[in-house]
């Protein structure tokens, strides 16, 4: 639990962490920690292509996220625990991987748990030694170990346990996932590295993610000679895909903070195109593409009946509708129009004015700039997201 530690046992925790780094470095081959130069970065789908591919090559592979903030509960042994997200992501979708819940999540932050740290309640040194005791829990029993940070190099100095303390701790080197671009993105890195060089942690590489395809040969050639300049390789350049990219109405649910109208089985469905429509006279000239996220607002009901007929006329022609999703903005709709958009098998979320402050333009602006966050049901994008990673990133190189 997180009761507070005996201060007396730091003598003790200290000796088994120096005794266990240094067996560690002994044999660095069997293990990573993933690390990303900020939030959203790419760290967890990096993550998820390198286990994949050691798993297909029948690697008995251990995961663990030392250090997580996003907490869902799971009930392990009889015991009901809050455990990072990420660890219910990759242990539903490989149920395989080695150690128990409670050693590849060791710490989550409740709320105010910071605060709790501050004011003496919960020891820094003890949750240092979870995390080792976890680590070597999983380690021994695996033959490669991915660990993976949690936001950039510095989140959780002020509790002790920042990226670059907990690689340090458990005695592993560091790949590190950075945004695609040159100038801004080694800037970033940079920074990042400073801080692991402070804690002794050695970058073993970076992976590129989210590189605009028709910049991919420049910003490789480019950046491996920046790379170069400090001596670290680069692992792989990942290419942005939309498509995989996109959020889900289940994720812009959350985002949104409001509820299914309908279609609420169709929660990961996601879109390839998102589109404002403010008047009926639209739909003639610029018909709704296939897979399109509609934002409307309900006194615009003129323009989703017509949107509606078009799906039908799609049906009728080829069996199959438009696969698309409405986002309805406003006062509550009419219940003729909720019939119809189930007997049409279109979701809808609705955004309630009052829940709300802005206008449909201001909704598609939080939409469009909202970054995709993995869903463990959403199992088929997983592994899509997996072939694309493995595809592009050299993971011989990262474990060798």
């Amino acid at each position: 639990g997180l009761a507070k530690a005996d201060i007396g046992s730091g003598r003790g925790i200290i000796g088994a962490e120096v005794a266990l780094k240094h067996a560690l470095r002994q044999d660095k081959k069997r293990g990573v920690f993933v690390a990303a130069t900020g939030q959203h970065h790419g760290k967890t789908t990096v993550t998820l292509g390198l286990v994949s591919a050691l798993l297909r090559k029948g690697v008995k592979v251990g995961y663990q996220k030392p250090v997580g903030q996003q907490t869902v509960p799971i009930e392990c042994d009889g015991e009901m625990l809050q455990v990072d997200r990420d660890v219910d992501i990759f242990k539903h979708i490989w149920p395989e991987l080695i150690g128990k819940y409670r050693d590849a999540s060791p710490v989550a932050f409740p709320p105010n748990f910071t605060r709790m740290v501050l004011d003496g309640e919960v020891q820094s040194h003890e949750l240092r030694e979870r995390t080792i005791k976890s680590f070597n829990t999983i380690y021994e029993q695996s033959e490669y170990l991915v660990a993976e940070g949690t936001g950039h190099i510095g989140v959780g100095s002020i509790v002790g346990l920042n990226n670059a303390q907990v690689a340090e701790a458990i005695g592993l080197d560091v790949v590190m996932v950075a945004p695609g671009g040159l100038g801004i993105s080694f800037d970033q890195l940079a920074v990042n590295h400073a801080m692991l060089k402070h804690y002794r942690v050695n970058l073993k590489g970076v992976v590129l993610n989210r590189v605009s395809p028709k910049k991919l040969d420049m910003v490789r050639h480019y950046y491996k000679k920046a790379l170069d300049t400090i001596g670290v390789p680069l692992f792989g350049v990942i290419p942005e895909n939309d498509t995989l990219a996109q959020p889900s109405l289940r994720s812009l649910k959350k985002l949104l903070d409001c509820e299914f109208l309908c279609g609420e089985e169709y929660e990961l469905r996601h879109f390839d195109h998102t589109r404002l429509i403010i008047s009926v006279k639209e739909l003639p000239r610029s018909p709704v593409q296939p897979r399109s996220l509609l934002i409307v607002h309900t006194s615009r009901l003129e323009v989703l009946f017509a949107f509606l007929r078009q799906n039908k006329e799609v049906i009728d022609a080829t069996g199959n509708d438009l696969e698309s999703g409405v986002i309805l903005v406003g006062s509550v709709p009419e219940k003729e129009l909720v019939d119809e958009l189930k007997s049409s098998n279109v979701p809808a979320l609705f955004v309630e004015k009052g829940n709300f402050d802005g206008t449909g333009f201001k909704l598609l602006e939080k939409v469009l700039g909202f970054t995709h966050k993995h869903h463990k049901q959403d199992v088929t994008r997983i592994l899509r997201t997996c072939e694309h990673v493995e595809q592009f990133v050299d993971v011989d190189a990262i474990t060798a």
